[in-house]
């Protein structure tokens, strides 16, 4: 065996590609090399990971069910050396091959050295498909203090006058200066000493900075969070940290700079949003929309509470354009409600999704109540548009006659979805019992919701069609556990996260909870309500989640990339550009979709 052949394989081999040169090179060193051939059993029974080289491995139970198929990279024996439990597996070549094995004893001395491959066997075992990566608290001060701060300082001289400090603090709009000698911090001196210590003492202008500076000031490393710099200036009672890198002072960061960072917080966004009286002000507020979605990701904000804040904005400019549009058509000539469907109704949108919206109005739409509404659907649609909220192109929008319709309209066209289902038909209705009221009155909406739960209950046929329809598309994965790639219209390759894995996912969980009556609509709640309920087993529940978190992270990574890159934001993602853990993870998730597709067909499907 050449130790250097084993250790160029592992290099590239998921978790072992995190270890050195020389490091790989003592874990080869302890590694076994088998031949299997074809149609041969291979000994798993005793305690040690088996690593595939090459060649494909079939494992099935103690039933003799296929569990999975091996290939290079993949993993067995951790289970057992985990837990000391044994499993009454079989394991048969397919395909020549070679296998390295790893005794226990390496195995377990691995973990204890290496966190990050200890954490990656506990995870694949579990099957857990959460991030890896620690997760830190969702709040604004986990930024760091790099992330606000400007990469200049504005210094003065000891020996330079309160006059001189006072006109540089002016001419460059600052409260503070930092104060070095010889570029060395001395001091800090601010527009607050100069008020105590130079005015209120009646002291001249000609007085040195350093007799009235602050000495020894408090300060803070560039790398540090800006939580722990709201700390030091709490604890002490200061306004002003220098700021260090390498034990040089290269900034100052103020509390008016803390509070500035706040200023693309959802909370002040939507604000602002609020206070616009003119769709071109709320244009200008979307713009910041890109910048916001930085912001949260820098955070680690995870992808459904990002996911989240972007809906609330969308939420916000909506009713913001509804308020406009009544300032300019006058008051309503009846209740309505503006209700949105998909994504926004879930409150999972993403960075590139399009408008689905409609009308529910208290009277039917004729004469004037079609004028009014028509011409306040055109100008909400519009203005969403305008900021940045593109028009549906299947037109699913308040803009479409067949989308403005009153209580009665509504449920009629529900009912005839879901008494008298057809494929094409469920094919296009799906979208609309995602629903939930943006705007206007909820009274109204919760009729509609209501009327629509008690008839979906207890309607077999729909939702067997309706479970047909959410199992049109499959996970991209290869028999093999190879990823299946797709093209879009620019010739580009890789897997849709969105098609092929999240969509997946929100229409299974959609079918169980149309099937037990439950109002939420957010894909995550809907499977917590599922499993409280007994309706969905409480581990498959948790995996469902685990993957739809796993692949919305992914696209929200992914259009991170793309806003930084300047590109178009895409849900096609290239399994080149992922790391050897995120494909394991992945892959994974695929394997989730397939299992609660199959366990759908059984429920749903079986006795139509």
């Amino acid at each position: 065996m050449e130790v250097a052949d084993v250790s160029r394989f592992l290099a590239e081999t998921t978790p072992f590609d995190q270890l050195s040169d020389s490091e790989l090179s003592q874990l080869s060193a302890q590694i076994n090399v088998f031949y299997c051939q074809a149609q041969g059993k291979v000994r798993i029974d005793s305690d040690r990971l088996l690593i595939v080289r090459t060649g494909i491995f079939s494992l099935y139970s103690d039933q003799q069910q296929l569990l999975t198929k091996l290939q290079s990279g993949d993993f067995y024996g951790y289970q057992q050396l985990l837990t000391g439990l044994v499993d009454n597996d079989t394991l048969l070549c397919e395909e020549d091959g070679l296998i390295y094995y790893l005794d226990a004893k390496a195995f377990h001395q691995c973990r204890y050295q290496y966190k990050n491959i200890d954490i990656f066997f506990q995870r694949l075992f579990s099957r857990r498909l959460h991030q890896y990566r620690d997760q830190q608290q969702n709040t604004r001060f986990t930024l760091k203090i790099s992330d606000i701060i400007q990469q200049h300082k504005i210094a003065i001289a000891p020996e330079k006058t309160v006059q001189d400090a006072a006109k540089l603090m002016s001419d460059s709009r600052v409260s503070s200066l930092l104060v070095e000698e010889k570029d060395k911090l001395v001091g800090i001196i601010t527009d607050r000493d100069l008020r105590n210590r130079v005015l209120a003492e009646g002291l001249p202008a000609s007085t040195q900075v350093g007799h009235v500076m602050t000495r020894q000031p408090h300060s803070i490393d560039r790398h540090a969070y800006l939580y722990e710099a709201v700390q030091q200036m709490s604890q002490h009672n200061i306004h002003h940290l220098p700021v260090l890198e390498h034990g040089v002072c290269c900034a100052m960061i103020s509390a008016t700079d803390i509070i500035r960072s706040q200023q693309d917080h959802p909370v002040y966004l939507i604000g602002e949003i609020h206070r616009q009286q003119s769709v071109a002000g709320l244009e200008r507020c979307s713009q910041q929309i890109a910048a916001l979605a930085i912001t949260l990701n820098k955070q680690q904000v995870p992808a459904h509470e990002a996911g989240h804040v972007i809906t609330t904005i969308t939420d916000a400019l909506t009713q913001r354009l509804i308020y406009l549009a009544k300032q300019q058509l006058g008051e309503p000539p009846c209740v309505f409600s503006w209700l949105a469907f998909g994504s926004q109704a879930r409150m999972d949108q993403s960075l590139n999704a399009d408008q689905d919206n409609a009308l529910l109005l208290e009277k039917e739409p004729i004469g004037a109540v079609e004028d009014y509404f028509s011409a306040l659907a055109e100008f909400v649609c519009h203005g969403l548009a305008q900021c940045g909220i593109t028009l549906c192109p299947g037109n699913i929008m308040a803009t479409n006659p067949e989308l403005r319709l009153s209580l009665k309209g509504w449920s009629g066209r529900f009912t005839r979805w879901i008494a008298t289902p057809t494929p094409e038909a469920i094919l296009k209705s799906s979208i609309f019992f995602d629903l939930r009221v943006i705007d206007g009155s909820k009274g109204l909406f919760n009729a509609l919701q209501q009327d629509i739960l008690q008839r979906t209950t207890g309607a077999p046929l729909f939702l067997y069609h309706l479970a047909q329809a959410a199992l049109q598309r499959t996970a991209p994965l290869g028999l093999f556990k190879n990823f299946i790639l797709e093209q879009d219209g620019k010739y580009k390759k890789g897997l849709d996260l969105k098609k092929r894995g999240i969509s997946l996912l929100t229409d299974l969980v959609r079918v169980y909870a149309l099937s037990a009556g439950i109002t939420e609509v957010n894909t995550r709640r809907r499977l917590q309500q599922l499993a409280a309920q007994g309706i969905i087993d409480s581990k498959d529940s948790q995996n469902i989640n685990d993957a739809f978190d796993l692949m919305a992270q992914l696209r929200w990574e992914k259009h991170q990339r793309d806003l930084m890159q300047g590109h178009d934001v895409s849900n096609l993602l290239d399994p080149v550009d992922m790391s050897g853990l995120a494909r394991h993870q992945l892959k994974d998730g695929f394997a989730v979709i397939n299992e609660a597709q199959g366990r759908l067909k059984q429920r749903f499907c079986r006795d139509m």
